[in-house]
């Protein structure tokens, strides 16, 4: 305030103001206006994507972001007149922050991003666009996803900042609202929250009002209407995309399950073509996923991946406890993946190899699924060599109740199952003298015609999902789609003594009318999701049952019509015990931390929830932030001397030195004083720090009243007038910066050691720029 208000009351009267807006304080005014109405619009548009995001721990982060980024640009305009050097520095504080939060092991001193680190930005946004497809809405925001948050909306706050702010052109700025606010829309018009809309277009009216407070009035308006309209109708005008079908996450990310998304898929009412496919035995294929093989009590879970890279589907591992005794053939299927983002791979189970395949893909040892670390199916095309396994029934029954020694893992139950699903397993199988009846049995209770198909009860009931609890409500209902009976039917084996998982995939699909390259062809849609149970017989390996009601094909071995195919008998009182294996503790990691640890990769897996750290980073900023001023005074001093000592500079601008540095020292001179009294008020202040010593030493050798050109203040001030009036390019002299020299160390010397510190460190001619007070002397 001292430097630039003094200077243009006092220096230059006869000259009209260099901004016709207003003087500096009436800029900085407005900048803290249409900063602080852009944070709020910020913050209200980022409310609105709660219709699409769970929780509200992401728009606290999301918030904070803004806080520092618009915190940012708008102190380094304080200190500096560049317009480029406010988005510069904020655009450099997001790549700090996100380097900080999600990548600190790769980068410089944590927050510096190298190479390494960039690599792992492109990894996190890979996993985001995989999580997105993934996930149901409201989606989780998982590291991926909040980083990709963080990254976009930073962005869109820097640009508002810079077009509102540094290009003075806030009507603009409603461009990257805009686009923060369709996003909600963009995925679909359904769950638009016009509440939102209403706030963001009061929001978007009190930032163009704080650029011009009495002027625009109707240009404001209209400018909102169109900001507002083009959000809803913008949207509806884009040409339809037909979404694919999403079979969940892995279980690794947190709360996301295929089993959610899988219930999801099959409520909706638009059928959507999944994949397109032939065979060259021409017969129609369950294609499978991945199997779930954890039952934890609260929902079914698959297996942590052990990512191998040698593991390449190209060739695959052998069938698990398949006997070459029992009978195969050899099939190919051919299959294009049309509209499915999922990162396990439908293939026909028990799949030997798999051609075709872009990036990186890798089977796993005890499913037999392959899934990729950074890719979806989406669009693949990829020929999967398999074998179709016909055993028979009395190779079934042959099997008898055997279980292998390391099978605990599929045999595992809560302790606290509830006893209605034991009880009603032992009722309707318990006597059974194979494990093979037993399944019979289970099969058979589902599909006597008591149980029925329903998407919608589960959910109306609340009964939806896979845990214990479910269960147990799913057998009182007896209503419920494939999960259900898929769930239930594999609890109830485990209960039995029998190793079970369920498969999650689809149904065979239906037959096109026309052949491709000769070869019967199929699709696949979004209806044709389904779960079904998956149980192990030594010698055998694990085998397909079909519980639920009105869905699928019984295979020929579970049919009780078919030829060979026992009776199964349940003696009453023939109780087996059921298993004593507990459910496994180790948790699931993040399947990104299993590939981290085969490829040598130590891509960050940072929460950028962590409490302790935001606090750690919100106070480190707040100290780098407070030391910001004493770098710009001390860098704005060197430059200033140098270009005096050029002669590229002016009088004025060596005044202006004399008086922040006198301001810092603690010295009050008001914003009314002309140069004269500033000279004058400098020699006072002089005089009580240091007496009379002090005056010589500042150059106050004569009386202010005998001729003021001996000194070296006097000698300035004397320029500045003559400057004031002088023509346009005129010579300054180089002495003045000899002379700015010796003031300025001749006012540090006559200041006390703590006035003279906090010069340095806590400039007070700084923090006056930021933070202005009016009427008030510096």
């Amino acid at each position: 305030m001292v430097a630039t208000d003094l200077l243009r009351r006092t220096v230059q009267p006869s000259r009209p103001p260099a901004d016709p807006a207003g003087s500096a304080a009436t800029r900085r005014q407005r900048e803290l206006r249409v900063s602080g109405s852009l944070l709020t619009a910020l913050l209200v548009t980022l409310a609105g994507m709660h219709v699409i995001l769970q929780g509200i721990v992401w728009w606290f982060e999301l918030a904070m972001l803004c806080v520092v980024l618009l915190g940012v640009a708008l102190l380094v305009r304080r200190l500096s007149e560049s317009r480029i050097l406010a988005p510069l520095a904020a655009t450099v504080t997001l790549v700090a922050m996100l380097t900080l939060f999600f990548v600190p092991q790769s980068a410089f001193l944590g927050f510096i991003p190298t190479g390494k680190s960039l690599s792992e930005f492109g990894v996190l946004l890979n996993q985001a666009g995989i999580s997105i497809a993934e996930q149901s809405l409201p989606a989780d925001a998982t590291t991926a996803i909040s980083f990709l948050l963080c990254l976009g909306v930073g962005t869109i706050a820097v640009l508002a900042d810079a077009l509102a702010n540094a290009a003075r052109i806030p009507a603009l700025a409603g461009v990257p609202l805009l686009i923060l606010l369709a996003v909600p829309s963009a995925v679909t018009m359904d769950i638009t929250d016009p509440v939102i809309f209403a706030f963001a277009a009061l929001a978007y009216l009190s930032l163009l009002r704080a650029d011009r407070p009495r002027q625009q009035a109707g240009l404001t308006v209209a400018l909102s209407a169109v900001v507002v309209v083009g959000s809803l109708v913008v949207p509806a005008l884009l040409p339809n995309v037909t979404p694919a079908v999403n079979t969940g996450g892995t279980g690794f990310s947190s709360g996301v399950n295929p089993v959610l998304a899988l219930g999801n898929n099959l409520r909706r009412d638009a059928e959507h073509t999944v994949l397109d496919y032939t065979t060259d035995s021409g017969t129609a294929q369950y294609l499978r996923l991945v199997s779930l093989d954890n039952f934890t009590g609260s929902n079914w879970e698959p297996d942590t991946p052990a990512i191998r890279t040698g593991n390449r589907p190209q060739h695959m591992g052998n069938v698990p406890g398949l006997s070459t005794k029992v009978k195969t053939k050899k099939d190919t299927s051919y299959i294009t993946v049309l509209g499915l983002t999922s990162p396990w791979l439908p293939l026909p189970y028990p799949t030997a190899s798999v051609e075709g395949l872009e990036g990186d893909w890798y089977w796993d040892p005890i499913g037999l699924e392959v899934r990729s670390p950074n890719r979806t199916t989406q669009g693949e095309s990829y020929t999967a060599s398999s074998l179709q396994i016909i055993p028979t029934p009395a190779q079934l029954q042959t099997a008898g109740t055997t279980v292998p020694a390391n099978f605990g893992q599929f045999l595992a139950l809560p302790r606290d199952l509830p006893a209605v699903i034991s009880a009603t397993a032992q009722s309707v199988a318990g006597g059974a003298p194979s494990n093979y009846e037993k399944a019979l049995l289970l099969q058979e209770f589902f599909r006597d015609g008591d149980f029925s198909y329903s998407e919608s009860a589960p959910v109306k009931d609340g009964y939806d999902g896979t845990g214990m609890g479910v269960i147990a409500a799913f057998l009182k209902n007896k209503s419920g789609y494939c999960i259900h009976f898929a769930s239930a039917m594999a609890v109830m084996a485990r209960s039995l003594g029998i190793p079970s998982r369920v498969a999650v995939g689809f149904l065979p699909g239906s037959e096109l009318p026309d052949k491709i390259d000769g070869r019967t062809a199929f699709t696949v849609t979004s209806h044709n999701l389904h779960a079904w149970p998956e149980l192990y017989f030594e010698g055998i390996g694990w085998t397909r049952f079909e519980p639920t009601v009105s869905r699928g094909e019984v295979p020929s071995y579970a049919d009780l019509a078919s030829p060979g195919v026992p009776t199964p008998v349940n003696t009453p009182g023939a109780v087996v015990p059921g298993p004593t294996a507990s459910v496994p503790a180790a948790p699931l990691r993040r399947f990104a931390d299993e590939v981290q640890g085969q490829n040598g990769s130590s891509a960050s897996t940072t929460s950028p929830t962590t409490g302790w750290l935001w606090l750690l980073v919100a106070a480190a900023a707040a100290g780098v932030l407070a030391l910001v001023p004493a770098a710009v005074r001390t860098s704005s001093r060197r430059r200033r001397l140098r270009l005096l000592r050029g002669g590229r500079s002016t009088a004025v601008e060596a005044w202006r030195e004399v008086l922040q540095t006198a301001t810092d020292l603690g010295m009050r001179i008001p914003e009314t004083a002309t140069p004269r009294d500033a000279a004058l008020l400098l020699r006072e202040a002089s005089q009580v720090n240091a007496g009379a010593r002090a005056l010589a030493a500042v150059g106050g050798r004569t009386p202010p009243d005998e001729d003021a050109g001996r000194g070296p203040i006097d000698r300035l001030r004397s320029a500045v007038e003559r400057e004031s009036y002088a023509p346009a390019g005129a010579i300054v002299r180089a002495d003045l910066a000899a002379d700015t020299t010796r003031i300025v160390a001749d006012l540090r010397a006559v200041s006390s050691l703590p006035r003279r510190v906090r010069a340095v460190l806590i400039p007070p001619s700084m923090w006056t720029r930021i933070f202005p007070l009016s009427g008030r002397e510096e």
